[in-house]
């Protein structure tokens, strides 16, 4: 018994404590962003070195190079934003219980539509609902860009999306070097897309 407890005493707590934090400071970097996966191997991804522009670590803040996501499609594939680089692109997070990003979404649908032969991306981020809500949404509104579902929220989180508000909806335009020069914390409209289409280089 008193081996035992010695032996519990100088090995086992110990590690049982060092265990303890390291859990603690991972789940903690997760929630700040620092990445996460689901068990489907989708969510936040590392950006890769070649790919940011900037040498600063990833940040949805302008300027700096947008954090990488795989996420699954509603038809069970998938879009890594990474390989999107050398388009512009529009990132825009919603949900079809939001009523503000229903009010943009044709204004979304428009631009996309009328912008695709200059290179323009837009990339629908979908907030934790599953594949038939996403697609009722976009079979609704005509959108024909692509759609992608973070299921566990933890790209969003990535992202801070909605700022100090965090809400949705939230866009970010990326120039084609991956690089955020704008995001728009609420509703787009026809003109604030039109400004910042412009910053990445996309105008009529």
């Amino acid at each position: 018994r008193r081996e035992w407890s010695g032996a519990l005493r100088s090995i086992v707590l110990p590690l049982l404590l060092v265990a303890t934090i390291v859990g603690g400071l991972y789940y903690i970097e997760q929630r700040r962003g620092g990445g996460g996966r689901a068990a489907d191997g989708t969510g936040v991804v590392e950006l890769p070195a070649e790919k940011n522009a900037t040498g600063r670590s990833p940040s949805s803040e302008i300027g700096r190079a947008a954090p990488d996501f795989l996420l699954a499609t509603p038809d069970g594939g998938t879009l890594r934003l990474s390989d999107l680089q050398g388009r512009p692109v529009l990132v825009n997070f919603w949900a079809s219980w939001c009523t503000p990003c229903r009010k943009e979404m044709p204004d979304i649908v428009r631009a996309s539509d009328a912008h695709r032969d200059r290179g323009l991306v837009v990339v629908a981020v979908d907030l934790q609902e599953n594949a038939d809500q996403v697609r009722t949404f976009a079979k609704e509104f005509g959108m024909t860009f692509p759609i992608v579902i973070d299921r566990d929220g933890s790209v969003g989180d990535a992202w801070r999306i909605g700022g100090p508000v965090q809400g949705i909806p939230s866009s970010y335009f990326l120039d084609a070097s991956g690089v955020v020069q704008a995001r728009v914390f609420g509703p787009l409209t026809a003109e604030t897309i039109a400004e910042n289409l412009a910053k990445i280089g996309v105008t009529e």
